[in-house]
């Protein structure tokens, strides 16, 4: 009927405790409301900006309606028996099914309404009638996102093209069951053909990067699903237990974790399933001390309810320092955060490797300094993972973990696999750079080691790879050809820089940004500036005057 202004106590159950409508649909006007409102423009701009941010910025630009207990179904409402939906609407009410299939088992979104299920704790927590109801509206999900794929397989989603999108949905089902059901229940969601080779390949890689036995913390769906996907579809690499942190704070997710998930002993940690559930740690002040503790010690204070710490009227637990060290054999881990506060995630992380110090090794398939809790100067890049090691390297030029040569040149040029890269989707072409980052992590630290006919071996292993068809060179693709130049590697070096020259002056670059960066002009205008510029200083360093004379034009 037109847009609302609640209040919702949320303390419980949502319960709604004011409902004014402000713009009345049916009148096509605004509503006087009786709430109060902010006379200070200041501050009312502050809170608009708070309120849109990223996340729901775009949560709000996907579908027709969001941001209200409810607003799944208002979507499906409206538009479920619509014919000939434009793309985005289309989207907008697959993403609506999905929504309003994960709100029936849990409330992680806080927009679930009174439908949800009220599940018991514990596995096998869906009725029969739960269950079929579950799977109903998250069938009807994957088939508006498949239809959509059908009609325009160039749709572009957060995680990538549409295909991307509708494969993940039978993964987002699949984990759902995994953590409300039973793995049996789970395994029914996964068919043959889900996921392209690309993203087949990629899957492989990461669960290569590790070592066995490995706990592998990732952060995003493309390097959750497809893991979870080539591990129940083809067995690959069960070993690994694959932990999302982003789930990391629910306590039905850390619990389904516990036991043996296929080959995969379940996740080492103290907590007790009473010492996380409902509220409890969910947030955990952190006080500035210039004493470490000791994780061990730490997690014996956290777990002490008369440490907890009044603030603002209300009792938090808390970590008593911001400095900590882990003690493994006679090495130790020594390190310090300035974050005032912190989650569940976070202390889950720090129970794990309390618990664990690094009996199995720990891996994080992310370079977010805030997801691996500081402890950069401590991790080890072999591969598409950082491997959480004993030993502290100070880093410099802005690098994030170090680089254990042996182990990355036996993975890129030996052990990973490359199927798939050359039929990718022009929509998720941008995922090739993190390859190219490696080849180039790995050739600058071959350099610095003097071990130059390998550095040669791997530049050359990522231009033959990752070729100009398959990725169309930019300025990403500059640091391989300084390292060439580097290696006196002229002739290779000019021939990739005349390619991304080329590039720059074609039309294909702005939609080439375009994918990567969005329709931003001034962006794409700035990126191949810094290119052209960049290219610049290369050929004048390196006394390039054939490059210099097609620059200057």
């Amino acid at each position: 009927d037109g847009w609302h202004v609640t209040l919702t106590d949320y303390s419980e159950e949502p319960k709604k405790i004011r409902d004014e409508l402000f713009w009345d649909r049916r009148k096509n006007k605004f509503q006087k409301i009786d709430f109060e409102k902010l006379v200070i423009k200041g501050e009312n701009q502050k809170q608009i900006g708070i309120f849109q941010n990223v996340r729901d910025k775009k949560n709000y630009n996907f579908s027709p309606y969001f941001g209200y207990p409810g607003w799944d179904w208002d979507v499906i409402n409206d538009f479920k028996d619509a014919t000939n939906l434009p793309d985005s609407i289309l989207y907008g009410l697959g993403r609506a099914y999905s929504s309003y299939a994960s709100n029936l088992i849990n409330n992680n979104s806080g927009f679930s309404d009174s439908n949800h299920f009220y599940l018991p704790q514990g596995k096998n927590a869906m009725t029969k009638e739960q269950l079929e109801k579950y799977r109903f509206y998250r069938k009807i999900a994957i088939e508006k996102f498949e239809k959509l794929a059908e009609l325009n397989p160039n749709f572009e989603t957060v995680l990538g093209s549409i295909e991307i999108k509708a494969s993940t949905e039978y993964l987002i089902s699949f984990l759902d069951l995994r953590i409300f059901q039973n793995e049996e229940e789970a395994r029914k969601e996964i068919i043959p053909g889900l996921y392209n080779e690309y993203f087949i390949t990629d899957a492989k890689n990461y669960l290569n990067s590790c070592a066995p036995n490995a706990i592998l913390l990732t952060y995003g769906d493309n390097d959750t699903y497809p893991l979870l996907y080539v591990q129940s579809m083809y067995g690959f690499r069960t070993d690994v237990l694959v932990v999302n942190l982003s789930l990391l704070q629910t306590e039905r997710y850390i619990n389904s974790l516990r036991d043996q998930i296929l080959d995969a002993p379940g996740l080492p940690i103290s907590l007790t399933p009473d010492e996380i559930t409902g509220d409890k740690r969910r947030l955990i002040l952190i006080e500035k001390n210039d004493n470490p503790i000791e994780l061990t010690d730490l997690m014996t204070y956290v777990k002490n309810d008369n440490n907890r710490r009044l603030f603002n009227g209300e009792k938090y637990y808390n970590i008593p320092s911001n400095k900590f060290r882990l003690n493994v054999g006679e090495n130790f881990v020594e390190w310090e955060t300035n974050m005032r506060y912190t989650y569940r995630d976070k202390l889950i992380i720090l129970d794990l490797l309390a618990t664990n110090k690094l009996a199995r090794p720990v891996y994080f398939a992310t370079d977010d300094s805030d997801f691996c809790f500081g402890l950069d100067d401590y991790l080890k890049l072999g591969g598409l993972v950082f491997r959480l090691s004993s030993t502290k390297k100070e880093l410099s030029n802005n690098q994030y973990g170090y680089v254990n040569t042996s182990e990355m040149f036996s993975n890129l040029m030996t052990k990973f696999e490359w199927k798939g890269f050359n039929a990718i989707n022009p929509v998720d072409k941008s995922i090739c750079i993190k390859y190219i980052y490696l080849f180039n992590r790995l050739s600058t630290a071959l350099i610095a080691e003097n071990k130059l006919d390998s550095a040669v071996l791997v530049l050359d292993k990522c231009v033959a790879t990752l070729t100009n068809e398959i990725f169309y060179f930019d300025y990403n693709i500059i640091p391989i050809i300084e390292n060439y130049y580097k290696l006196n590697e002229f002739e290779k070096a000019n021939k990739i820089a005349k390619l991304v020259a080329h590039n720059h002056l074609h039309e294909n670059m702005d939609l080439h940004y375009e994918k990567q960066y969005g329709k931003s002009v001034d962006k794409r205008a700035e990126l191949k500036k810094t290119a052209q510029e960049r290219l610049k200083e290369l050929a004048t360093d390196y006394n390039q005057q054939e490059l210099l004379k097609i620059l200057g034009k």
